[in-house]
């Protein structure tokens, strides 16, 4: 009788293992395979675990990346030239203006003088023509793109004007004046453009503007009628050095890491190809026939 109840419990633990092997019910098979195991449930759980809290990591660390402001910036040790050691002086080299390593240049400090005096009516002056010129331009995209307008909140260009590191000026035989400003530009503009898309409201803001160029400016052919040329011709001697910080919403896109080296590089390499010598800007002031 034992052997028989044991004959049968071991009959139903091999009809088991073969439900569980693919060899039960007739022409229906049950793989092993497609029982989950609690190992399987935990690793498909980990994933999307990991699939979802990816991004949201990544949000939450952009915005605190973004929207942070460093709190140990100190202001920097202002030292005589004659405190400073080999690697001090080597560092603000770049620094000292033009007049004083190259004999070429001459000083122009009554003409930084005139600009300083000077800079608020420029500064209303040239932030209108800015509006006049930028108005059309913006008119082509509304409509487009689920963009309903675009307008600036703010425009100015700051109370710090550019400066001039000196000037050199060419004599030529021909009926013209060649002369080469080197411009340096720290400026603290405030432009903030509002763009409404999809009835919400972004901003966009420029801010601490750095630009340092060195144009070669022509006027050219001189005529006897006033202002006395007929053209005034730029062109950039080298490639110009521009930084700026955007904020999108109140949060600094440049931080980004990659984009503001992208932002620069692009810059550069489209103003080099538009006005880097040869290439040159001619804007005409008077007819050079009449």
């Amino acid at each position: 009788m034992k052997e028989e109840g044991g004959n049968r419990m071991g009959g139903y633990g091999s009809d088991s293992a073969g439900i569980v092997d693919g060899e039960g019910f007739g022409d229906r098979r049950i793989s092993s395979r497609e029982v989950g195991t609690p190992k399987e449930e935990g690793i498909i759980l980990g994933i999307l675990g990991f699939g979802i809290g990816l991004p949201i990591g990544l949000l939450i660390g952009f915005y605190f990346f973004v929207y942070s402001e460093p709190k140990d910036v100190e202001d920097p040790v202002i030292r005589p030239l004659h405190e400073l050691d080999t690697t001090g002086l080597q560092d603000i080299l770049p620094e000292i203006p033009c007049w004083v390593k190259s004999p070429d240049y001459d000083r122009v400090d009554w003409l930084n003088k005139f600009l300083l005096d000077m800079w608020p009516y420029l500064d209303k002056a040239i932030c209108g023509q800015i509006r006049t010129i930028a108005q059309p331009i913006f008119a082509e995209y509304v409509g487009k793109y689920q963009i309903e307008s675009i307008e600036f909140e703010n425009l100015s260009l700051g109370t710090l004007p550019p400066t001039f590191q000196g000037l050199k000026i060419y004599e030529t035989n021909e009926k013209e004046l060649v002369m080469e400003p080197a411009i340096k530009w720290a400026g603290n503009p405030n432009v903030i453009v509002v763009v409404k898309l999809l009835s919400v409201r972004i901003t966009v803001q420029l801010v601490d503007l750095q630009i340092f160029a060195a144009p070669r400016i022509t006027l050219k052919p001189l005529v006897p009628s006033f202002p006395c040329f007929a053209n005034i011709v730029v062109s950039l001697m080298e490639k110009p050095h521009v930084d700026f910080g955007m904020k999108v919403l109140g949060g600094d896109i440049m931080s980004i890491p990659g984009l503001y080296r992208f932002v620069q590089e692009t810059i550069k390499k489209q103003v080099a190809n538009l006005y880097l010598w040869p290439q040159t800007l001619e804007i005409p002031i008077l007819d050079a026939s009449a």
